[in-house]
């Protein structure tokens, strides 16, 4: 619930707040809060299992969020990046996670290397004021961060919903263990690792992006990328009506099927182990097949080079958007679905109703004495 305090009060309080918050963290009362930061900030937004995260971008140099969780805990203070404690990179630890044959239907364990993601370079060494925002298990997150904030931190730590839009910055980091990941009108060099579940990017652009999952399916739609790595272990990869400029473009699945459709001139390279390679195209476009598992298609002149590889799923070539298209076949209606997955109502974001007048404190003493009180949750 909201603090019942008046508005000089609060605003008193919460600077108060921000000020020890920068020594150490505590838990927030309060359900809304709002404070100013620079473009060169770094925010962090992290929540616990099936909770939702909406993380929107305004032209304000502000941050504000809303929560249901009244134990949020804010910390804020100085970080100094480029050194070995905090690199100008994001460490990606080794990860362990099962992977479902789909043949002989047996499970067996894998692991995803460890990788290091560097910032972007206008991201530069020394002191960064740096803002986490955390809250636990079954909570509803809405921040609003300014657009051009430098680095993005967001972390859903199980299965839930998190969605990022409008942001503009040098760095996104975006993972999930499950549940729905959804990104739109991102522009950043981008690490997105949701593992299980579904990805869904759409109208976006990236210098640089990095994707990993295991099963959950990745869908692109109508995204352009100078840089692009996309792996899974068994679930599929749509890209829909995308553009590439001209750098390293791969899209890789041990089990999954793998879609590309271009908006622009590329020459794709496609193989497959034991699946095979289809294509539909509108415009002429000159293919070299070597047998059902391998391919080369020279899209509308050619250009940067692209690389689809499946060790058992098959491969899918067109031009534009499966949805341009009056007749699908039947083996390329899955695909289709995955682009167009049924209607879901999202749950309203939650309101938070203002307390009675008799709750109210005497004073901004007594308030920031109510915002300070209580221990730090364990393991939030």
């Amino acid at each position: 619930m909201a603090f019942p305090v008046n508005g000089a009060v609060r605003r008193l309080a919460a600077g108060a707040v921000l000020l020890v918050a920068a020594i150490f963290p505590m838990p927030a009362r309060a359900a809304s809060s709002s404070f100013t930061i620079g473009d060169q900030s770094v925010v962090q937004v992290w929540a616990g299992n099936r909770s939702e995260i909406t993380i929107r971008a305004w032209n304000r140099p502000m941050i504000q969020f809303d929560t249901d969780d009244e134990a949020v805990q804010v910390l804020r203070r100085p970080i100094i990046f480029g050194t070995p404690q905090n690199p100008l990179s994001v460490g990606i630890p080794l990860r362990t996670v099962k992977v479902r044959d789909p043949v002989t239907g047996l499970m067996t364990d894998t692991t995803f290397a460890p990788e290091e993601f560097p910032y972007a370079a206008d991201f530069h060494a020394g002191e960064h004021d740096t803002i986490r925002i955390v809250a636990g298990q079954g909570s509803h997150l809405t921040v609003m961060v300014p657009a051009t904030v430098a680095i993005l931190d967001a972390r859903l730590r199980g299965s839930g919903a998190l969605t990022i839009d409008g942001y503009h910055g040098s760095t996104l980091f975006a993972t999930s263990t499950g549940g729905k990941m959804t990104l739109s009108n991102v522009s950043s060099a981008s690490f997105l690792q949701p593992l299980y579940g579904r990805l869904f990017v759409s109208d976006s652009s990236f210098d640089r992006l990095r994707v990993r999952s295991n099963t959950a399916a990745l869908i692109f739609d109508r995204v352009n990328t100078r840089q692009i790595e996309a792996t899974t272990l068994s679930g599929p990869i749509v890209w829909d009506d995308g553009t590439f400029d001209a750098g390293l473009a791969r899209f890789e699945s041990t089990y999954g099927a793998i879609a590309i459709g271009t908006a622009n001139g590329a020459q794709i390279e496609a193989r497959s182990g034991d699946g095979r390679i289809a294509w539909m195209w509108d415009k002429r476009t000159p293919m070299d097949a070597r047998g059902e598992g391998e391919a080369t298609a020279t899209v509308d002149g050619g250009g940067p080079l692209v690389t689809a590889v499946s060790a058992h799923g098959n491969v899918f070539l067109y031009d534009g958007s499966l949805a341009s298209r009056r007749d699908i076949p039947p083996d390329w209606r899955r695909l289709d679905a995955l682009l167009h997955p049924p209607e879901v109502t999202a749950p309203p974001i939650p309101t938070f109703a203002q307390p009675s007048r008799e709750r109210r404190p005497r004073d901004g003493y007594h308030a920031f004495r109510e915002l300070r009180r209580g221990p730090m949750p364990e393991g939030r």
